[in-house]
């Protein structure tokens, strides 16, 4: 058997992946000598100089696997005695070695994490050439690490999306707000200019859970009047779609269901649902948010008015301000806000507000601060003891709530849309 590369002292494979581009046909002929091209992830491949640069031969492209592999994170290893390449992925478990087959394959075997993989015969079957190297097909090897490849004709250049990419194009799609392993916010739309190869294994794989979650929702909503909104574009500031009559329709047709899960839950009765509907279309207005979608956040933050958190109905708290986890102290610092109708009762959660006017018009001052960093309407009175804790204007649409007003937050914003402002839109 011709002598094989090694690399750092182990007995690496310089392998060669067998391209097949085009998924139904092969790739037309390039002239000889002439350059094909690597692109990983929207980024040009190098190789470095004096290895196996990438070419055509019987209209399939050529490129090293050592460089791919070592770029998606996979080991690749060979067993020269078994006749047979060993690939192990970042998220594969502890993979034992199978013991050498006996007879020796003729032909060269790839294992993927442990597992032979079955190659069909059109995509090309593993070799050694007469330098001594051994090539692989792409296609199929490819594929078996989640990787999509495509021949660029016009360019001359192989195109390849990793699994990882993938998954992060997937997410950036969604235009929605999410919390690193670190701590920090981002949008998912910066996931494709950052640096993949920093992303830990903890954080691709919480990653791929918070897609799981999003695909729960469309990505688009359709309104009654047959508008189709994109999700991630309905802002917090805006005017209401539904009236306080529709809304109030909405609650009522609501309790015959809530009642029963209240019994069925908590074991207690429905409590009386105090009518905020006029009160959230009016201030909403007043401010230029949303009211009926502020609305349907309250409606949410306390399961329909039902409290069933650690806020009591009589603080006139609709939204959790300043409900933490913690019972208060009382010395908690009302910033600015009027000590007359806000206050941090001992032993309960949260801010208490003096009337459900203004415990509305505190939960709309909050939405406020995140929409805009404009100063409170002309006349107003500062309710809102967070108001000025918010990151100003850091969440202009209700989807950018998501890792800010709730934490984690995945679909926090969604759900508020999709779950409840539309359910109430869909009453007549």
């Amino acid at each position: 058997m011709p002598a094989i590369n090694r690399c750092v002292g182990k007995k690496i494979a310089t392998l060669l992946l067998c391209v097949s581009p085009l998924l139904a046909m092969p790739v037309p002929a390039v002239a000889a000598g002439e350059a094909v091209k690597l692109v990983l992830d929207n980024k040009p491949l190098a190789i470095p100089a004096g290895d196996q640069v990438a070419f055509i031969k019987g209209d399939r492209t050529y490129v090293p696997l050592r460089i791919i592999s070592e770029k998606l994170g996979a080991r690749v290893e060979w067993q020269e005695a078994a006749n047979r390449v060993l690939i192990t992925t970042p998220d594969a478990a502890a993979v034992t070695s199978p013991a050498n087959p006996d007879p020796v394959p003729a032909a060269v075997q790839i294992l993927i994490d442990g597992r032979i993989l079955q190659i069909p015969a059109g995509y090309g079957q593993p070799y050694i050439t007469p330098a001594g190297r051994t090539v692989v097909p792409l296609r199929a090897v490819g594929e078996a690490l989640g990787c999509e490849v495509n021949w660029l004709a016009a360019s001359n250049t192989v195109d390849i999306k990793s699994a990882t990419y993938k998954l992060l194009a997937e997410l950036a799609g969604y235009r929605t707000n999410l919390k690193l392993l670190d701590g920090k916010v981002i949008n998912s739309t910066d996931l494709l200019q950052m640096d993949t190869s920093t992303f830990s294994r903890e954080q691709l794989q919480q990653f791929a859970k918070s897609l799981v979650e999003l695909k729960k929702y469309d990505q688009q909503v359709k309104l009654p009047d047959g508008t189709i909104l994109n999700m991630a574009d309905v802002t917090i500031q805006g005017p209401a779609v539904a009236g306080a009559a529709q809304l109030r329709a909405w609650i009522e047709g609501e309790k015959p269901r809530l009642q029963a899960k209240m019994r069925q839950e908590y074991n207690r009765d429905l409590l009386p649902i105090p009518d905020l509907a006029d009160l959230y279309i009016r201030i909403g207005a007043e401010y230029g948010i949303r009211g009926d979608i502020a609305f349907a956040q309250a409606a949410k933050e306390t399961f329909y008015w039902q409290f069933t958190g650690s806020v009591q109905p009589s603080q006139n708290n609709y939204c959790g301000l300043g409900a933490t986890g913690s019972p208060n102290t009382g010395q908690e610092p009302l910033n600015g806000t009027d000590p007359t109708k806000v206050q941090f009762a001992p032993g309960l959660h949260g801010a208490t507000f003096a009337s459900p006017e203004v415990g509305v018009e505190a939960h709309i001052q909050h939405l406020y601060a995140y929409a805009t960093n404009k100063p409170l309407p002309a006349g107003k009175k500062l309710y809102d003891p967070r108001f000025n804790l918010v990151q100003r204007g850091s969440a202009p649409t209700w989807q950018g709530l998501n890792a800010r007003w709730a934490v984690p937050g995945i679909t926090y914003g969604q759900s508020i849309i999709a779950d409840y402002w539309l359910q109430a839109l869909a009453v007549k």
